[in-house]
C-alpha cells in the first residue's frame, strides 16, 4: 500500500494503473469546463480531472488533507439519515 506522498513520486501512467485497479469513485463534479472524479486510494483521496467536451482525462490530483473535500459536500443529502 502506497502513501499519498509515494504516490505522488510515481509517474502518472503508474499513478493511473493503481488508481484504476485499487481506487473506488465516490463522487462527480463539473466545472465550466472540467469534469472531476473523487477516488479513495489506500488511506488518501485521488481527482481525476477530464475535459467535458472530449471526456479525455487530463491530469491526476492526489491529496490527503480532508479540506479538500469541501468541494463535495453541497452534493451530499442528509434527508435519508433524517427520514430514518
Amino acid at each position: 500500500m502506497l502513501t499519498c506522498k509515494e504516490y505522488r513520486l510515481l509517474d502518472e501512467m503508474l499513478q493511473a494503473q493503481f488508481l484504476w485497479l485499487d481506487g473506488v469513485v465516490l463522487m462527480k463534479r463539473t466545472t465550466e469546463c472540467l469534469q472531476v472524479e473523487l477516488y479513495a486510494l489506500y488511506n488518501f483521496y485521488v481527482e481525476v480531472f477530464y475535459d467535458q467536451r472530449t471526456e479525455d482525462p487530463l491530469y491526476l490530483k492526489p491529496f490527503d488533507h480532508t479540506d479538500r473535500l469541501d468541494a463535495y459536500l453541497g452534493q451530499i443529502s442528509i434527508e435519508p439519515v433524517l427520514a430514518g
